[in-house]
């Protein structure tokens, strides 16, 4: 009977019962704000490298490039790329001139490549023209850039919702939409 008394009286350990509680909750805190700041940092590093090369090709500087050239010094121009080949091969750029006579839009394709694709515009089912064009000068142009993206903790809440949407792939899109005149040349 002491016995049970003294160990229902001893306090030692009691503050790993309170750490079991308060541990996982604030470590999901954690990890969803990380995850939450790392996407915002990719989006906005992307959006920086495509304005960035936006300004080259409305100046002129870039008139011939093709996508996969424009794909690499959108990707050596952001900061949070840690392979430009990886980039280079997760991204997909549409780019059309838009009439000014009636402001008609084609509606571009709304997926990101896959991938396990090859992602030279042949394989779009569309004629590459239709799909990348550099228009002429004076021209109203939109460019849409899609990265593909995988969470770093793809098991925590944060994580677990950006995949839940995107690919079955395990990765996330990011998104980023561009609007520019060229220059008159």
């Amino acid at each position: 009977m002491i016995g049970l008394r003294g160990f229902l009286k001893d306090e030692t350990g009691t503050a790993t019962i309170e750490l079991m509680f308060v541990l996982p909750i604030t470590l999901t805190i954690f990890f969803a704000s990380f995850e939450t700041g790392l996407v915002m940092l990719r989006s906005v590093m992307l959006e920086r490298s495509v304005d960035i090369v936006v300004r080259d090709i409305r100046l002129g500087n870039l008139e011939g490039t093709q996508p996969p050239e424009l794909k690499k010094l959108i990707c050596e121009t952001s900061a949070l790329v840690g392979s430009i080949q990886t980039c280079v091969e997760s991204m997909k750029i549409w780019m059309q001139p838009i009439d000014t006579a009636d402001f008609a839009m084609i509606a571009p394709p709304r997926y990101c490549i896959d991938k396990g694709e090859d992602i030279a515009t042949e394989n779009l089912g569309e004629d590459a023209a239709d799909v990348f064009a550099y228009g002429d000068g004076n021209q109203i142009m939109l460019m849409r850039i899609c990265l593909k993206e995988r969470p770093w903790f793809p098991t925590t809440v944060v994580g677990a919702g950006l995949i839940s949407g995107g690919e079955d792939d395990g990765t996330y899109a990011l998104l980023v939409t561009s609007v520019y005149v060229n220059e008159p040349g």
